[in-house]
């Protein structure tokens, strides 16, 4: 430890002996110090913080400071006792960087660098899709001219009206009827549809699925579609049962509209010689009627499917009603006598046609995510998409959404007191006629409804429809509003998926959607087959943000504001406070009414159950 010995002061007469063994004492520090940086430049290593400061060199009086690890009084006092008597001629001057660098001892890189994102590398079907063009107005592929559609469907075809195929249907049509002429070994690649709202998708596989099974006719269920809520079934019904007309082909609706006995009888028959035989060739259904019917019907096969559809497909990979795939694919699995808990190779069933199940998924809002496509084990598939996807490699892109290129979007903000005024504007003095109107809940339909019934006196046609409304109700209200014995619909989003209005003009959000799927689903009700429409969104200041958030996640770019003139506004404000006060009125009462049939509803029951218990008790006693 020589490094920190320091001779002291002995006497006078040693002073000049003292003063050389100073001077060479610090010149021995100073040699070790700079030993001690490149050894630590070398190694790397920390070494003892060691801090020289000296006075100005003007200064007659110059100091050095030597702090030791040890930090020892004895040693600091001997310094300050020789302050005097120290050469000027040691160094006076260290850099600000030198003592940054032997005070502080920075640890890590000092060059920070931003990481390189990591691209998202998808299939080559996902990445290389099929394009489909949004165009409806220039239609070019002719029915007639066509002679991969057989002459029984386009004599349908032609008597519908329709002379021209729409682009979705122009490619997916004839892809679906050439991958069923390959021979047996080979399957048919499963495909992807992402199209917008009103383009023609339900055609799109409805067409091919009759013109394969019309020529193979027979007591089995080829062809199995699932949709998400019984009005769209029944919709995909209607259109099926329409262009099976003189094909032999027969179509069963299993929705829940009726009883489920009645569906068994209407599906299945026993015969002595064949056993359990089906009365139909395709299915259209819910998801979890057809559980129940795989569950409860007596013969009910799938084994000889070859078509599976699931229209509206992300909204049931969102929600899969009773785990409805996971039960079909058992059904057929113990059908084709393959152990679904120890499954082994059957090459029977693997080369036979019976296994090669079709699959077809359309939407307006697929995602094609592979992550979420993964569960429906889809065979070798195709994508046919009208979003751009020429660079699918970043989560922006892929999470893009397309609308209808005839529809005109729009949006505008006011406060909570000028929503309904807004409303009352456009179909009152706007005079919007054939308009949907959609709310987040069935309260605020219904009140909504109430208050402008009242406030039309007669001269607004409104009708509410929601899921609080029975089936029936429901489909009398949308058969008024196609016949125009009604102008407006105020609706839940129930009715934002998939239903086909005819000649809807307007679309307006009076509560705005939670996320871009429903958003698309909404406006996707007008401007379809090529029609004109217009969607409006009413926006609170605080909503606005959250809107345009919505609209960035569905790849979507600014839409347009629109404005409405705060006189129009204040001149309807009178006309609203009578009417918000009769509305109040209406629905308490209506309140009333409900709790007095609920209350004698109980009393009912109760004097129901004790006559019971009376006879139950005289018959003990007889």
């Amino acid at each position: 430890m020589d490094l920190f010995i320091i001779n002291r002061y002995t006497g006078a007469n040693e002073e000049s002996d003292v003063l050389d063994q100073e001077t060479l004492h610090l010149k021995r520090l100073k040699q070790k110090i700079e030993e001690r940086k490149k050894k630590h430049i070398l190694n790397k290593k920390i070494p003892d913080i060691i801090t020289l400061k000296e006075q100005d060199v003007s200064v007659k009086s110059e100091s050095t400071e030597i702090i030791s690890s040890h930090n020892e009084k004895d040693d600091l006092e001997t310094i300050n006792e020789n302050k005097e008597t120290l050469p000027t001629h040691v160094p006076s001057k260290i850099s600000k960087t030198d003592k940054q660098k032997n005070e502080f001892q920075i640890l890590g890189n000092t060059d920070f660098e931003k990481k390189a994102k990591i691209e998202r590398v998808l299939p080559f079907w996902l990445s290389h899709a099929y394009s489909v063009s949004k165009d409806l107005q220039t239609l070019t592929c002719s029915i007639e001219t066509q002679k991969w559609l057989d002459s029984t469907l386009k004599t349908t075809l032609m008597k519908e009206g329709l002379k021209h195929l729409f682009p979705v249907q122009e490619q997916v049509i004839p892809f679906i009827i050439n991958e069923h002429k390959l021979p047996e070994p080979f399957r048919p690649h499963d495909i992807c549809v992402s199209a917008p709202t009103g383009s023609g998708k339900t055609l799109s596989f409805v067409l091919p699925i009759i013109q394969v099974l019309m020529n193979q006719l027979g007591h089995h269920i080829r062809a199995l579609v699932v949709l998400p809520v019984q009005e769209l079934a029944a919709q995909v019904a209607k259109v099926f049962k329409k262009y099976c007309t003189n094909t032999g082909l027969r179509v069963a609706l299993l929705s829940g509209s009726t009883p489920l006995h009645k569906e068994q009888q209407q599906i299945m028959r026993y015969t002595e010689t064949l056993g359990w035989i089906s009365e139909t060739d395709i299915i259209v259904c819910t998801a979890g009627r057809l559980v129940e019917h795989l569950q409860n019907t007596e013969g009910f096969s799938l084994k000889h499917l070859k078509f599976l559809v699931i229209d509206e497909a992300d909204r049931i990979m969102d929600n899969v009603q009773n785990d409805w795939l996971y039960h079909m694919d058992k059904h057929i699995k113990i059908e084709s006598d393959i152990s679904n808990k120890i499954p082994h190779l059957n090459w029977n069933n693997i080369t036979s046609p019976k296994s090669s199940i079709h699959k077809l998924l359309f939407s307006a809002t697929l995602s094609p995510d592979p992550e979420l496509l993964e569960q429906w084990g889809l065979y070798q598939p195709k994508l046919f998409s009208s979003a751009p996807i020429n660079d699918f490699t970043d989560e922006n892109t892929i999470k893009k959404y397309t609308t209808p290129d005839e529809l005109e979007e729009q949006y505008i903000i006011c406060t909570a007191e000028e929503k309904p005024l807004i409303l009352y504007h456009f179909l009152s003095n706007q005079k919007w006629d054939k308009t949907l109107c959609f709310t987040n809940s069935s309260q605020s339909a219904h009140r909504l409804a109430v208050l402008l019934d009242i406030w039309g006196k007669g001269n607004l046609k409104v009708a509410e429809l929601s899921a609080a409304l029975d089936r029936t109700h429901r489909e009398q209200v949308l058969k008024k509003f196609k016949q125009s014995e009604i102008d407006v619909i105020i609706s839940t989003d129930a009715l934002a998926r998939g239903i086909d209005i005819p000649d809807c003009n307007y679309v307006i959000s009076y509560d705005p959607p939670r996320n871009i799927k429903t958003y698309v689903h909404r406006i996707g009700r007008t401007g379809r087959a090529g029609r004109k429409g217009n969607a409006c969104t009413i926006l609170l200041h605080n909503q606005l943000h959250m809107f345009k958030e919505i609209l960035q996640s569905g790849g979507k770019t600014e839409i347009p504001k629109l404005e409405v003139n705060k006189e129009i506004l204040n001149q309807l404000f009178e006309g609203y406070e009578n009417a918000i006060q009769d509305t109040k009125n209406t629905i308490n009462n209506e309140i009333s009414t409900k709790v007095k049939k609920s209350i004698e509803l109980k009393r009912a029951a109760k004097t129901k159950s004790r006559k019971r218990k009376h006879n139950d008790s005289k018959m003990t006693n007889a």
